[in-house]
């Protein structure tokens, strides 16, 4: 239960943070000369990359990586001019440009050769490279919160490992507790989507999806029902990466 409220706490303290950071994230951006918002739009068009890719659009794809990869080449030519300060604690950030450029070069051959799957298995290091590049320089968007949800909903599955005992009232404390982290996690991204998506039917459709998953978990309480437990925890890992590849990369 400790552990599970300092993961709440941290979680408030990112959303205070967060909630800022849209206000000053536009100064921000403006300070780096326009370097941190093409990251975020590299961060757009590699979602549209990997969405075609798992629907098998190659074409599609491969349209997108040629408008990323000219994006990508424009944002490191602006590398060696940025002002001091302007990204920092971004380590190794010229080596992290070229990389990505490696990377998006070897994706568009695979995808050239048919091979979707390792293209998004080349692709895949870049998403958390992004992110961690964007909070490094104070950045936080809808894929840094997608992330976030997940990694809650990743500590709220790992009670699939064992099997849970709900006639215990710590048990259930727990099981609780954990749901709504997850839940927070996942609410306080509705307005990054906003601004990010606009009105997406789509992305609410998941989301109440998502949602009413978790009101099962409540019957599954109710009922002292392990075993639907752990079908809305296998369902809740369905929706939610079905959630983050389509809107978090």
């Amino acid at each position: 239960m400790r552990l599970v409220n300092e993961r709440l706490s941290s979680l408030f303290r990112s959303a205070i943070a967060a909630t800022l950071l849209l206000v000053a994230g536009g100064g921000m951006a403006r300070a780096a000369d326009g370097f941190l918002v093409r990251i975020g739009e590299a961060q757009a068009l590699y979602r549209t990359t990997t969405v075609a890719l798992r629907a098998g659009r190659p074409e599609e794809a491969q349209a997108s990586l040629r408008r990323l990869f000219d994006l990508w080449t424009a944002a490191s030519a602006r590398v060696p001019g940025l002002p001091p300060g302007a990204t920092p604690r971004i380590p190794m950030l010229a080596e992290m440009m070229e990389g990505g450029s490696a990377r998006l070069k070897q994706a568009a051959d695979a995808i050239g050769q048919g091979r979707g799957d390792a293209a998004l298995e080349t692709l895949a290091p870049l998403k958390r490279e992004w992110i961690t590049m964007r909070r490094a320089a104070g950045l936080y968007g809808l894929v840094e919160c997608l992330d976030e949800a997940s990694e809650a909903l990743d500590h709220f599955h790992a009670m699939r490992r064992n099997p849970q005992d709900l006639a215990r009232p710590e048990t259930r404390g727990d099981v609780i507790a954990r749901a709504a982290v997850y839940r927070f996690a996942l609410k306080r991204c509705e307005p990054f989507a906003a601004l990010d998506l606009g009105i997406d039917p789509d992305y609410r459709r998941q989301a109440d999806s998502i949602a009413a998953a978790l009101d099962v978990v409540d019957s599954a309480l109710r009922l002292r029902d392990p075993a639907l437990l752990d079908r809305v925890l296998a369902d809740l890992k369905t929706f939610d990466t079905q959630l983050s590849q389509r809107y978090g990369g």
